[in-house]
């Protein structure tokens, strides 16, 4: 039986298994910021900081990074991004390995790791028209999103099951190795991410507006 066009596209296949392992273990680990938090603090409110924090680059960034992001190389935009959110995540496991884990720091990562994936996501939504054929792109775009809710859905579980039966670290280690893995995808994929650069390219400032 013959593939369909999507899955005999290596490029997008590439960029598709790494963003859905590396979502799985971002919902895997996000479930585990709370739980954290509640064990060293014992405030619900304190808990749901964290969360205000992971969602406030959204509004803090998502305009002048969809600028910035035409005017820069995109794959090394999304290879950065998840080195980023690798080394905020690990710097948690190893924090309480040590047994120095904070509260503050939980909430750094959390905005780290929220800042990165607003650059990161606007990138990849850049980036997919260059590895699909244009006729393609819907059917590109609801798989990527059924994957995603799966991965979503599946997350939270994984993360809490991870968390209760290899430690409070295992999450957050899974979801620094997702992000590797995400690194290695995009690393592999040929077709460039950017487009020709227009005849006279606008300022930030002027794209936003």
């Amino acid at each position: 039986m013959k593939l369909p066009a999507l899955f005999r596209n290596r490029d997008y296949m590439l960029l598709w298994s790494g963003q859905v392992v590396s979502t799985l273990g971002s919902s895997a680990s996000y479930v585990v910021y709370p739980l954290l938090i509640l064990a060293i603090t014992g405030s619900p409110a304190a808990a749901g900081i964290a969360a205000a924090l992971g969602n406030l680059p959204y509004l803090i960034f998502s305009l002048p990074a969809g600028a910035l992001i035409d005017r820069w190389d995109r794959k090394r935009v999304m290879i950065s991004c998840d080195v980023g959110r690798a080394l905020a995540v690990a710097s948690i496991a190893i924090a309480l390995w040590l047994d120095v884990l904070t509260v503050w720091q939980l909430y750094i990562a959390s905005f780290i790791e929220g800042s990165f994936f607003v650059f990161f996501n606007i990138a990849e939504v850049a980036a997919l028209p260059r590895v699909v054929p244009k006729d393609e792109l819907p059917q590109a775009s609801a798989q990527n999103e059924a994957a995603f809710a799966a991965a979503h859905i599946v997350g939270p579980s994984f993360g809490t099951l991870l968390y209760q039966g290899l430690g409070r670290a295992a999450p957050f280690v899974a979801d620094a190795i997702s992000y590797v893995a995400s690194i290695v995808s995009l690393m592999l994929i040929r077709t460039p991410f950017r487009a020709a650069p227009p005849a006279q390219a606008k300022t930030p400032g002027a794209s936003i507006s």
